[in-house]
Order: C-alpha cells, then structure tokens, then sequence
C-alpha cells in the first residue's frame, strides 16, 4: 500500500496468506478482507503508520545531519561563535553611536538584545545537551567494563577456587574433613558448584542408616 500497490491485488494476495486466512478464521468467522475494510485501514491505521514512519524518518535524518556536523565543527564552541559575531555587531553599532537614543539605534540595539537572549537560551541547551551526551557514553563505557569484567571473572572462578581450596587444605589440615571442608568453602565463595562427595555422603549415609521395621526385633 505504500508503494502505491493496487487495492485488488493487496486482497487478494492478503486473503491468500496462511497466517491471514488462520486469524480471519479464529476471528472472523473466515470471512474475507473487503475492500471496504481495506479502505478504512487505508483512511486510518495506515495513514497513522505513514505518519510514525516520516517522523521516525526525520528524526533520523536530523540525527545524521548532527553526526555529520560533529565531523566538522564543535558544537559546544559553536554558540561561542555566535556571541562573538553578536559582540562584533555590538561593537559596530557602539563604535558609530553618536549618544543620542534616536528609534532607529534603539531598534537595533533591541534586536541584539534579543539574538543575545536566543545565544544564552541556546548554549544552556547545548550544554545540556553534551553533559547528557557525556553521561550515556559512560554509562555505556562502564556498562560494557562491568560486562567484561563478569566475563573475566566467570573465567577465573574455577581457577581461583582451585587455588585456594589447595590454601585452605593446609590451613585446615589434610585430613579427609580438611579437604572436604576446603572444596566446600572454595566452592562456595567463586560460586561454583558444590563438590560431589556431598552427594555420595548423603546417599551412603542414607544407604548406611536404613530404617528398620517396626516389628523388627
């Protein structure tokens, strides 16, 4: 339809799609797409799809358009250029002034005013605008480090708690309960899984310890 297709031809390739004709039957009873439906769609959501499409369009382009400039000017310096060709022109009319307030200085006296009011509005704007700009590309800069750094740490963990179960193992001592102890504690603090022999245990202790019978003697 944007491309300006025709409206029989949107029908029937429309009504010839599976997807279409599923929904048309759990919806509609399998009745068609009309042309009077197609119409509306037409006068309505389409016509507010067009419009979210040109303003996504021209915000895009307005994006571009800033990209390009930052290419080639700074941004924030560029309202300082204004005020000094506001200043120069002040400058001009000053320089020329004889001191007497007639209409015609006073009206371009007024117009300075008011371009060096927009200059003001226009540099607050804009250095809102890169401190914004600053602290999203931060975020991002320390979004990605903290993603990183994640990644390094999931990769060392295995190694680092292998290293310090073999510390604690001398620190508890190398018994049986030592060692178990150590791979319990590394396990636990590099977030690892816990060691297997918690499981034997548990199933020999269970296979151990029956429960006897109550008529058993």
């Amino acid at each position: 339809m944007d491309k300006g297709e025709d409206g029989a031809e949107l029908l029937d390739w429309l009504n010839g799609l599976p997807e279409v004709q599923e929904s048309l039957k759990t919806n509609f009873d399998g009745a068609p797409i009309s042309k009077q439906n197609l119409c509306e769609w037409r006068q309505g959501g389409f016509r507010e799809w067009q419009i979210r499409q040109e303003l996504i369009s021209q915000a895009y382009d307005l994006s571009d358009c800033g990209r390009d400039m930052d290419q080639v000017v700074d941004r924030p310096l560029l309202a300082g250029d204004l005020v000094a060709v506001v200043a120069a022109h002040y400058a001009g009319l000053l320089n020329t002034w004889d001191g007497q307030a007639d209409p015609k200085f006073e009206e371009k006296l007024r117009v300075l005013r008011g371009l060096t009011h927009d200059i003001a509005l226009i540099q607050r704007t804009i250095h809102r605008a890169t401190n914004q700009k600053n602290e999203w590309e931060q975020k991002m800069e320390d979004d990605h480090k903290s993603v990183m750094e994640k990644a390094r740490s999931k990769a060392l963990a295995p190694i680092w708690a292998k290293f310090q179960q073999n510390t604690l193992r001398h620190l508890f001592g190398d018994s049986e309960e030592g060692r178990k102890l150590a791979a319990y504690v590394a396990a636990v603090h590099y977030d690892q899984p816990m060691p297997e022999f918690d499981k034997k245990e548990q199933t020999g202790q269970t296979q151990s310890n029956p429960v006897k019978p109550e008529n058993e003697v």
